[in-house]
């Protein structure tokens, strides 16, 4: 069993799809532009909210007064709005409370700004306490740097051999093995199988019984 589990959080733990596509949406709209389907939001997210709003953007990314101006109209409306419809997926508040009674730490690391992790976890999993809950920070770069990944692992005290990463897309599959971890990539998020696969991912789980099976190390 593992004595550390790192959840992504976006498309992981939560479906944070429609008030992410929503806030961007808003915002191109205010702007004069084209939104997008919600089916799109599956590619653009993951990269944190800069990238984000340049893969909306398409062939206008290289205008840089234009993505701030769109920036700011997110800024100021995804504070209000960041979990309108964010649910967590199915079983995930009976996984995470079965990994506390087994004794397994948790952690979230996250590409999100880290001012909206810890208002997402309390609207839905306060039940359960996370030993660190981390969305992008300054001091860190963005995944897939493996930086973040590292000083929590130092921080709890844990090796690369004791944590397990979890996440939904290939950022989170080259995070984890960047710092040397293995990582399970989750079917039920943004991204799909395939993606998990092609990125080298050592377990996939199907769903959250599954992924606590490759937690303790069931066969």
């Amino acid at each position: 069993m593992y004595k550390l589990v790192v959840f992504d959080l976006d498309g992981t733990l939560c479906d944070s799809l429609s008030d992410l596509a929503n806030a961007v949406n808003f915002s191109l709209k205010k702007e004069g532009l084209p939104t997008h389907p919600l089916s799109a939001y599956n590619k653009f997210v993951g990269n944190g909210v800069n990238n984000l709003i340049k893969q909306a953007l398409g062939d206008k990314c290289s205008d840089e007064e234009l993505f701030r101006k769109v920036k700011s109209e997110f800024d100021s409306y995804y504070p209000q709005h960041f979990c309108d419809t964010t649910v967590s997926y199915e079983k995930i508040p009976e996984l995470l409370d079965e990994l506390e009674r087994s004794g397994v730490m948790t952690a979230v690391h996250s590409n999100k700004p880290h001012a909206y992790v810890g208002g997402i976890l309390e609207t839905l999993f306060s039940a359960h306490r996370f030993d660190i809950a981390w969305g992008k920070r300054e001091e860190f770069e963005r995944k897939p740097s493996p930086q973040a990944l590292f000083e929590i692992m130092k921080r709890l005290s844990v090796s690369d051999e004791e944590t397990l990463y979890v996440g939904d897309s290939d950022v989170d599959v080259f995070t984890a093995h960047n710092a040397g971890v293995r990582v399970c990539g989750v079917e039920w998020g943004f991204r799909g199988r395939e993606e998990l696969l092609s990125a080298g991912a050592d377990f996939i789980a199907k769903d959250a019984e599954e992924l606590l099976y490759i937690i303790k190390g069931i066969e």
